[in-house]
């Protein structure tokens, strides 16, 4: 019998985006969307919710309003856990209260979430496409620990793990990183099961370190490009704009490591956990070895000025074909 000839979508790498849908969510949900429609980038399967930058109810809703944005409501949406594991933190309104900057802008028509629950998606998409799958999760690790504790051999089915969380502490990072601080518990169930090949963890003290820009890059470059998409990026992170002197986002370099693994400088392997009592809750232990020894690959250091044109040339594909 001959063997079945797979299509060019078929071939194409797959993926799921595991968020908490806050302005930074946002672009890295456009930013993934558009490189696979611009630039035959992999093929984005599905979005799945979590508690984290805003409320689920409002993560869900954001997730709504992003796809209707892009045009791309084809995409479903599973809803994932409503708190942590164990102790659930207190949200934030760091971009706003709905999470997408209090816009108070709401759009028709949208299409409403699958029944099915996030954890139990994640581990059938596993299945369909084992050894295919990369999963990036840009919130807390919830659903991805439930996932691991619910099916064990989660992981191993995948293809790889993406994790925006956490930091690589020193004297400039003294606390703990927000997505890895909202399930503590969950980011430990994830670090114990991880190996180097599986893993790739991109800390927020990095993107600090070296995605740091300017609040004029960040307003009159890039949020400058005349799109519909853009404009919607401006308002989802007004809140967020306002409040910092300068801008680092590190969900959409999260993606951007995935669909662009050359803007990568360093890759280092670490045996990387997080400490789950006492004052020092919350704060991730990072030991730098060789990958025998290692958990997870860390990405260590990002090419900064190539990032930027990443961003500025996949942004603005959309006006590129316009003005075709």
């Amino acid at each position: 019998m001959a063997a079945k000839l797979l299509s060019t979508e078929e071939k194409k790498p797959k993926f799921i985006i595991d968020n908490d849908a806050g302005g930074d969510d946002a672009m890295a949900i456009f930013l993934a969307l558009l490189y696979e429609k611009h630039f035959d980038g992999p093929k984005l399967l599905a979005l799945t919710t979590g508690n984290g930058n805003t409320k689920e109810d409002n993560v869900c809703h954001n997730n709504q309003r992003i796809l209707k944005v892009a045009k791309r409501q084809d995409v479903p949406i599973y809803r994932g856990s409503r708190a942590s594991l164990v102790t659930t933190p207190t949200v934030t309104d760091y971009y706003g209260i709905d999470g997408l900057g209090d816009s108070g802008i709401s759009y028709p028509d949208l299409v409403p979430a699958k029944t099915e629950n996030a954890v139990n998606a994640l581990i059938a998409y596993s299945k369909t496409y084992e050894g295919e799958l990369t999963v990036i999760t840009i919130g807390t690790l919830t659903n991805v620990a439930l996932a691991i504790k619910l099916d064990p051999a989660f992981l191993s089915r995948l293809k790889h793990l993406y994790i925006g969380a956490g930091h690589i502490h020193n004297d400039d990072n003294p606390s703990p990183e927000f997505n890895a601080h909202m399930d503590v518990e969950a980011y430990h169930v994830v670090a114990q099961n991880a190996t180097p090949d599986k893993v790739t963890l991109f800390p927020f003290s990095q993107a600090k370190q070296y995605l740091n820009f300017t609040k004029d890059w960040r307003e009159n470059h890039l949020g400058a490009i005349d799109t519909e998409i853009i404009k919607a990026q401006n308002k989802f992170e007004k809140v967020s704009l306002e409040a910092e002197p300068t801008w680092q986002a590190l969900d959409p370099a999260v993606v951007s490591l995935f669909l662009r693994p050359d803007l990568v400088e360093e890759y280092k392997y670490s045996k990387n956990d997080i400490i789950v009592c006492g004052d020092k809750r919350g704060i991730n232990t990072n030991i730098f070895v060789e990958k025998d020894k290692a958990n997870v690959r860390i990405a260590y250091s990002v090419k900064t000025e190539e990032y930027k044109t990443f961003l500025l040339n996949v942004f603005g594909a959309e006006l590129s074909t316009k003005q075709s």
